[in-house]
């Protein structure tokens, strides 16, 4: 059998197949179900209940998962650090209610491009998982200043967050940020069309260890770009503005 496995990659492999295992556990740590388009909540049932030990799974683009898969994926794998559902469409704030059962052993959580998830979903998570160090709701519309201040407020020890394209995050967003996150290493605001250059000067006045700022497709201004890199000096910025280099 391969019941002492513990790390699996089955990215595409669409037609994966559990049903012999009649209740055998397998000892998986690690698992990338990456586009495997098929998969729907009975199947991620079903991988539940045989791998319990579960503390990685990426479910990036199975974007047949609802929340109810979530739901079963909650009830057997307590134990999940590291956890991605970006492009899974019908994710919304109901699974993210399940997924901030993982209190405060979940570390990363991807959740780029569900747009059903709002301020109300990632407030679950503020609530309960206070030890996330890495978040990604780019492309995440429903998130506003309101869902970044909750954020901002519990997940203190965040390092990494991805809010590009929100486009109701703006400066009082930032704000929030600069002064709860000051371990803050790594945040995108690519196309984030409310954000200012005042909204980076108070992020670059209080994270003094960021180090990679996208501002891509944002309004921001030389000077404002400058004042990160004095303040930052370690920050690589991606951005789009000819003037500076």
């Amino acid at each position: 059998g391969c019941s002492k496995v513990t790390c699996i990659s089955l990215t595409r492999e669409a037609s994966i197949k559990l049903s012999p295992l009649h209740g055998k556990q397998i000892s998986i740590r690690y698992l990338d179900m990456t586009d495997c388009f098929v998969l729907e909540d009975e199947g991620l049932h079903t991988i539940a209940a045989h791998c319990t030990q579960l503390t990685h799974l990426y479910l990036r683009r199975c974007v047949r998962i609802t929340d109810e898969g979530l739901r079963y994926l909650m009830i057997y794998c307590t134990s999940i650090k590291e956890l991605s559902v970006s492009d899974c469409r019908f994710v919304s704030d109901f699974g993210m209610r399940e997924i901030a059962k993982l209190e405060s052993r979940l570390r990363y959580l991807s959740i780029a491009h569900c747009g059903r998830i709002t301020d109300v979903g990632i407030r679950y998570i503020a609530k309960y998982c206070s030890k996330l160090r890495y978040l990604n709701a780019r492309g995440c519309e429903g998130i506003t200043d309101h869902g970044v201040e909750y954020l901002a407020k519990n997940c203190t020890k965040l390092k990494s967050l991805d809010i590009g394209k929100c486009p109701l995050v703006s400066d009082t967003g930032l704000e929030f940020l600069a002064l709860n996150c000051f371990n803050l290493k790594r945040l995108s605001l690519k196309s984030c069309e409310s954000i200012t250059g005042q909204g980076l000067q108070i992020v670059a006045a209080n994270c003094f260890d960021l180090q990679m700022l996208n501002v891509q497709d944002c309004d921001v201004s030389v000077d404002a770009l400058r004042f990160v890199k004095r303040h930052c000096k370690r920050c690589i910025i991606e951005h789009t503005n000819p003037a500076f280099f």
